[in-house]
């Protein structure tokens, strides 16, 4: 009944992606992040806050969440704050409710981020043996999607931090940005993994068919960023995260059929 729920709201959620990219076609949503794309990334935070709880029960669940909504959001603030003068006066109110000059919004898109990429590197590593080896390439490889995609969310997400920039391609300031992210992500799953290997939970999932629900949220929001940056002219940062993003997810999808072949022999 749980997961039967859990994928109608996820197929919900996508036939109004599906109706947002319609109305940005249409130009009556704006190419430009606002309050009603907020709303959006809010929806899509609160599935990966769900599958959490669903997955490793309240209390783990519930702290892994306030562990990424926390630490990505004081990021974020540093990173705000540091670029407008320490004053928070670059930030703009037009993307939904704002706290400390950060819009809530950015910690749910950080939420889906974390836990859609949590997903896919379990699944690819979950048949590693060695436990630090394991633990190290699936830190690893969260850390490059992460990276991946802030490079195609940090442009984006300029025009809500009022810092637009006029260059379609790969700049030094992004690419430095996406090393700093790229440590985030490492760090962040690196605590996740320590997390649930200390309390048993690295190999337990309570509802494991619901993993390729939240990997398809993962996809919508991905995808409402590539329609964006298709209208900023964000071409080459496109190609490189949506190149990244396939070859994991195929690596996911080869480890998931993998798992279904093991289970008669089992």
């Amino acid at each position: 009944m749980v997961e039967k729920r859990f994928r109608f709201f996820v197929w919900l959620y996508m036939a109004m992606f599906f109706i947002a990219v319609l109305l940005i076609v249409l130009n009556i949503l704006p190419v430009r992040l606002t309050a009603v794309h907020a709303l959006f990334f809010i929806v899509s935070g609160i599935f990966a806050v769900i599958f959490l709880i669903l997955q490793y029960g309240k209390g783990l669940g519930s702290a892994i969440t306030i562990l990424i909504f926390m630490v990505s959001t004081c990021i974020e603030w540093m990173q705000t704050s540091l670029t407008s003068g320490g004053d928070g006066s670059g930030v703009t109110t037009d993307f939904g409710l704002v706290i400390n000059g950060i819009p809530v919004a950015f910690g749910f898109i950080w939420l889906v981020l974390i836990v859609g990429t949590h997903v896919i590197a379990r699944e690819i590593t979950l048949k590693i043996k060695i436990d630090w080896l394991r633990g190290g390439i699936y830190a690893v490889i969260g850390a490059t999607m992460v990276m991946v995609f802030e490079m195609l969310i940090e442009p984006v997400a300029m025009q809500v931090k009022q810092l637009a920039t006029e260059s379609p391609t790969i700049t030094i300031i992004q690419m430095t940005d996406a090393a700093n992210w790229w440590m985030l992500g490492l760090i962040l799953h690196l605590m996740i993994y320590f997390m649930l290997s200390l309390t048993d939970q690295w190999g337990k999932l309570h509802f494991p068919t619901l993993k390729s629900e939240l990997v398809l949220v993962y996809w919508i929001v991905l995808s409402f960023f590539l329609v964006l940056g298709y209208y900023m002219g964000l071409w080459s940062i496109i190609a490189i995260t949506l190149t990244g993003n396939i070859l994991f997810t195929i690596c996911y999808y080869l480890s998931l059929e993998n798992d279904t072949k093991k289970k008669p022999v089992a």
